[in-house]
C-alpha cells in the first residue's frame, strides 16, 4: 500500500504536525509513504507522478480548524482521498477560506448548505454574540463541505462518528480510531506536594477554554493562595487574562510561560498536580494535550461534552457544562482537602493511554482502511472511466449511453465492500 501524507509539518506550532511526526515511524511499517507534504507549495506541485492504476498511492488529508489546513483542503479538491478529520466543527477554517477567496458570505452559505436556510439567522447573530456563536458551534458543527468529496473519513470520537453518520450519504466509509500517542512510561508519579497545588494549562487560550471561569471559581475559595497556575503555549490574550485574575484575586499566583521546549514542558507536567483541559463549546476535537497530561499521570479537569464526555469517569475529572461554576468550586475544594485521591485518577488516565491509544494499532488500522478505499477507487476508475468509454463508443447517442447508467452503478456497488 502506497500513501501520500498531507499534514501540517511544524510540530512547534501544530499538535496535528506533532501527531504526524510521532505516527509516521509506525505508519512506515505498514505502508510505503511516498511523500509527506503540507500542500503549501502551490498547485504546480500538487499533481501526483504518473502511476500504474493498480498501485496508485492514496492521498491522506489531515483537516483541522486552523488556516494551516487550507492548502490541504484545497489539494483534496483536486484528488479525492482519505480525510482524517481532527475537528468536527470547521467554522474557523471556513472563515479563513472566505477571507482568502474574498467571499465574506461563503462560510455562511456553507453552513446553510449543511443545515438549511433556517440556520442563517443564528449564523448572522453569531458574528456579534458570543452566546449565539457558542450555540452555533455546539449544535451545528460545520464539516460536510470539507469531507463531501472524500473516499472515506477517519475520526477520533463517537461524537464525531455519529454526527457524520447522521449527515453524510448513507454508506460513506467511516472509521473511528483513538488518537495515537507514544507509549507512556511506567512508574509512580511524584508524590503530591505538601505546599500549594500546582495546576498547568497548555495550548491556545480562547473563550472556549474556560480559563476565566476557572479563575473565578479559584478566586472564590477561602484560601486561593493554596493553588498556583502555570500557563504554556499561545497566551496571546495574557493582558486580558491577568485583568480577570486580578479581579478574582489570584493574579499573583499565575505564571505565564508561553512556548517552551518539549523537554521543559515535560518537566513542568511531571512536577504538576493537576491539568486544565476544559472545552466549551467543543470543536469536536480529540485532545492531543490530554494525551500529554495522561502520559504524566496528571488528573485533568475536562468539560463533560463531546470526546471528553466519552472518557471513563475514573480517568478524568468531569465538569458539567450546565453546572460549571459549582462543579469547579467543589472539585477545587475537594482537591485541596484530599489531593492524594486524585493521584489515582491520573494513574488511571495513564493506564488508559497505554491500553487504548497505541500508535502501532492506529497505523495498522489506518493502512487497512486506506487499502479498502484504494480498492474502491480502482473499481470506480475501471468501471466509470474505462467501461463507460467502451459503452459510449458502442452507442449512437448520449441517450443510449444513459440507458446503461443504472447497470453501471449496480456494478460499482457490487465491487465495493459492504459497509458495516
Amino acid at each position: 500500500m502506497k500513501i501520500r501524507w498531507y499534514s501540517p509539518l511544524d510540530a512547534a506550532s501544530s499538535e496535528i504536525a506533532r501527531y504526524s511526526e510521532q505516527l509516521l515511524p509506525s505508519l512506515q511499517r505498514y505502508a510505503e509513504v511516498v511523500s509527506v507534504s503540507d500542500a503549501s507549495t502551490g498547485p504546480e506541485e500538487w499533481a501526483a507522478p504518473p502511476e500504474d492504476a493498480g498501485v496508485a498511492s492514496l492521498p491522506v488529508y489531515h483537516i483541522g480548524n486552523n488556516p494551516l489546513h487550507l492548502p490541504i483542503y484545497q489539494r483534496a479538491l483536486q484528488e479525492p482521498g482519505l480525510v482524517v478529520l481532527h475537528d468536527l466543527s470547521l467554522v474557523d477554517l471556513a472563515r479563513h477560506l472566505s477571507h482568502q477567496l474574498d467571499q465574506p458570505e461563503l462560510w455562511k452559505d456553507m453552513m446553510c448548505r449543511q443545515y438549511g436556510d433556517d440556520v442563517r439567522a443564528l449564523v448572522n447573530r453569531s458574528e456579534k454574540s458570543v452566546a449565539d456563536y457558542n450555540e452555533m458551534v455546539a449544535n451545528y458543527p460545520l464539516f460536510q463541505p470539507f469531507v463531501a468529496g472524500s473516499l472515506g473519513v477517519l475520526v477520533h470520537s463517537r461524537y464525531a462518528l455519529e454526527a457524520l453518520q447522521r449527515q453524510l450519504v448513507p454508506g460513506t466509509p467511516l472509521l473511528r480510531l483513538n488518537l495515537p500517542a507514544p507509549t507512556a512510561a511506567a512508574g509512580e508519579p511524584p508524590p503530591t506536594a505538601s505546599g500549594a497545588l500546582r495546576f498547568v494549562f497548555c495550548g491556545h487560550v480562547g473563550p472556549n477554554r474556560r480559563l476565566v471561569e476557572f479563575l473565578q471559581a479559584w478566586g472564590s475559595l477561602p484560601a486561593p493562595e493554596r493553588i498556583n497556575l502555570d500557563l504554556f503555549g499561545n497566551i496571546s490574550s495574557s493582558r486580558q487574562l491577568l485583568q480577570h485574575a486580578a479581579q478574582f484575586g489570584v493574579e499573583q499566583y499565575i505564571r505565564i510561560n508561553g512556548y517552551v521546549s518539549d523537554g521543559e514542558l515535560e518537566r513542568a507536567l511531571q512536577s504538576a498536580d493537576f491539568a486544565i483541559n476544559l472545552r466549551w463549546p467543543t470543536m469536536g476535537e480529540a485532545s492531543a494535550s490530554q494525551l500529554r497530561y495522561w502520559a504524566a499521570a496528571l488528573p485533568t479537569l475536562v468539560s463533560d461534552v463531546g470526546w471528553y464526555g466519552e472518557l471513563p469517569a475514573d480517568s478524568v475529572c468531569r465538569i458539567s457544562v450546565g453546572n460549571e461554576a459549582a462543579d469547579l468550586r467543589a472539585l477545587l475544594e475537594d482537591a485541596l482537602t484530599s489531593p492524594q485521591k486524585y493521584r489515582q485518577v491520573g494513574l488511571q488516565g495513564r493506564e488508559r493511554l497505554r491500553r487504548a491509544h497505541s500508535a502501532e494499532f492506529y497505523a495498522r488500522e489506518l493502512v487497512a482502511f486506506a487499502a479498502s478505499l484504494g480498492a474502491q477507487r480502482l473499481a470506480h476508475r475501471t468501471l466509470e472511466r474505462e467501461l463507460v468509454a467502451i459503452i459510449a463508443s458502442m452507442c449512437d447517442t448520449d441517450t443510449d449511453t444513459r440507458l446503461f447508467r443504472n447497470a453501471l452503478e449496480t456494478a460499482v456497488a457490487t465491487f465495493l465492500p459492504e459497509q458495516a
